[in-house]
């Protein structure tokens, strides 16, 4: 999956923001949303990118999720879960979701993820009961 567009734009998380990204800031942003992206492809099972490269047939749903992700990492880089002002402390989820990376899905983000991609962690399992009246031929496929 290398190489692969992210699944959002930096105008787009531009716009979350409230300013134009440009420069460094546009550049940081750029590798936040392709890490995003990475994450909900490996989740996804799916890269949305057509033969010619481009972005295909991407669910809403997973576009506003990279960039919450992303929204996430910018603008709280150190991913701090809290912080003291008076001497100074901070705080770190090294054991919690985000492990103290700054760019990670939730719980939920990977449920809809897995939603949107069309693929469950559940498995559905269909049984046929010997009392159907369906013989055994017929559910062989003789």
């Amino acid at each position: 999956m290398a190489d692969l567009p992210p699944l959002a734009t930096v105008e787009q998380l531009g716009v979350r923001l409230g300013y134009t990204l440009e420069g460094a800031e546009a550049d940081r942003a750029l590798g936040l949303l392709v890490e995003a992206s990475e994450l909900i492809r490996d989740v996804a099972g799916e890269d949305w990118v057509g033969e010619d490269g481009q972005l295909s047939g991407v669910p809403r749903r997973v576009e506003k999720i990279c960039l919450a992700v992303a929204y996430r990492a910018f603008t709280n880089p150190e991913a701090l879960n809290q912080r003291g002002i008076g001497d100074s402390s901070k705080g770190y989820d090294r054991a919690g979701v985000g492990g103290g990376d700054a760019v990670y899905l939730t719980k939920s983000e990977r449920e809809a993820v897995l939603k949107a991609a069309a693929r469950s962690s559940f498995t559905a399992v269909t049984l046929v009961s010997p009392y159907s009246g369906d013989s055994t031929e017929s559910l062989i496929g003789s």
